[in-house]
């Protein structure tokens, strides 16, 4: 049978788990009670406030999925907007009309591939860019390598950049499954890709599972 890998800082017990790199939450400060709303495209932007102790203010938070929104709950947030399409982009474009003439913070990654905080800028929004987290590559040994045949979920770029890096270019005899179009973007001339349309880890892995079903 096919073995599962899923490439990602998040672990899952059902299949392999492969961590290419490992994300470093930058030191800021900040008073979110200066601003009206917050967006967020990984949950990884609130574990950079938990990070550096950031007092939770009466924002409304912009989620770009479901996970970004369960840890934006758990750290007190209430009123939360999550994305109807979560690849970076079109969540942008979704909801630039709300965040128009908004004081508007984005907690970003210091590495992006989609166009967030340009596309709010242009269309309005009050923005203030603060880079909350970085991803540091990990240098693994070769046997960790996926066998040839295996399902590969990347759940970010960061990860596809942090696999090739590690093992080379990604061989035509894996089946590939990307979390979004940004992630997709990267991996756009391998021929076995599929893209969930859903930026959720568990929906990678129904497609990953039907890959071996069928």
């Amino acid at each position: 049978m096919d073995e599962i890998y899923l490439i990602s800082h998040t672990q899952n017990e059902s299949v392999k788990n492969l961590k290419v790199c490992e994300i470093e939450f930058l030191k800021f400060s900040v008073d979110l009670s200066k601003f009206e709303a917050l967006v967020i495209t990984s949950k990884n932007s609130i574990k950079a406030l938990k990070f550096n102790n950031i007092k939770k203010a009466n924002l409304k938070v912009f989620s770009i999925g479901d996970g970004s929104t369960k840890e934006a709950l758990e750290y007190g947030f209430s009123d939360i907007y999550t994305a109807k399409n979560s690849h970076g982009n079109e969540f942008a474009n979704e909801i630039a009309s709300f965040l128009k003439d908004k004081k508007t913070l984005f907690l970003k990654a210091e590495k992006t591939v989609s166009d967030v905080g340009e596309i709010l800028s242009k269309n309005g929004a009050i923005l203030t860019k603060i880079t909350a987290y970085k991803n540091n590559f990990l240098n693994l040994d070769k046997s960790l390598k996926p066998p040839l045949g295996s399902i590969l979920i990347f759940s970010s770029p960061s990860n596809v950049e942090g696999f090739i890096k590690n093992f080379g270019k990604i061989d035509e005899n894996y089946k590939v499954v990307a979390i979004g179009n940004a992630t997709a973007k990267l991996l756009s001339s391998h021929k076995n890709l599929i893209i969930s349309q859903k930026q959720s880890i568990d929906e990678c892995l129904k497609l990953a599972k039907n890959l071996i079903i069928h």
